[in-house]
């Protein structure tokens, strides 16, 4: 989920990482062209809303992946995502901040479209599922950043680096550059994955807290046979691929 929003951190803050101390509301709405977690494509065209609330370090956020138009796409053309994560996050110093918190993943059609890759337990793909995190935030040039993820539903754990960098362009106008780099280990019997994203945006200040954004983003995963479905040709896929973005954000 929200690739998008490591991004858009590095100069407009949403992850409950950048939050401490007093309350804090942060809203985002924005349109992507693919939707990729971690590597892999799970739907086309697409709507991503999300809010986070917070107070003295403690937070929620609620973020939903929401499907639009047709779709070619081989798993599931309506693949609804709702992700709800609580958190806290606080200062180590001056070196870096902790943030520790867990998702609920939810799928609303999840028995929609998908066959048998259910298990008779409800678990499988789409399943909803719970992982708990735990990230650092170091305060340093290009704002890195460490999380260790493990899902209890998939039994597999993730970890993922990140980097980001914005660079103002005019009063108003801001260049922002993003990647991450992540890890996968499957425990259940998968296959151990590496993935990759990057993304560049430009991004104008609407006001002092309210900000909007366009860009194009590049990633995928070293998956055998692809994990970015093929925009030319239904049902095939390749290691990588581009998409781009659009959206809002605000804080108050």
């Amino acid at each position: 989920m929200r690739f998008s929003l490591i991004l858009a951190a590095a100069s407009f803050p949403f992850a409950g990482a950048a939050h401490a101390g007093d309350f804090f509301l942060s809203t985002t709405l924005g349109y992507e062209s693919r939707y990729v977690f971690r590597g892999v494509q799970y739907s086309e065209s697409t709507i991503q809303p999300g809010v986070t609330v917070g107070l003295d370090g403690f937070y929620l956020t609620a973020w939903a992946n929401l499907p639009i138009g047709d779709s070619d796409f081989a798993v599931s053309p309506e693949w609804q995502e709702l992700d709800l994560v609580a958190g806290w996050s606080g200062a180590l110093g001056d070196v870096a901040t902790l943030d520790v918190g867990v998702t609920y993943y939810v799928y609303p059609n999840r028995m929609s479209g998908f066959g048998d890759v259910f298990k008779e337990d409800g678990s499988g793909l789409g399943a909803n599922t719970v992982e708990p995190f735990i990230g650092l935030a170091f305060t340093a040039p290009l704002s890195p950043k460490l999380y260790l993820y493990h899902d209890f539903m998939f039994d597999t754990t993730t970890l993922q680096g990140s980097l980001a960098h914005s660079f103002p362009l005019a009063e108003t106008l801001g260049f922002d550059l993003g990647g991450i780099v992540g890890y996968v280990v499957d425990d259940s019997g998968g296959t151990d994955y590496l993935y990759g994203h990057a993304a560049a945006n430009v991004s104008y200040a609407l006001s002092p807290s309210a900000s909007a954004y366009i860009g194009v983003r590049y990633g995928g995963s070293d998956i055998v046979g692809g994990s970015i479905y093929d925009d030319g040709v239904a049902g095939t896929t390749d290691p990588s691929g581009f998409w781009w973005g659009i959206g809002f954000t605000a804080k108050f």
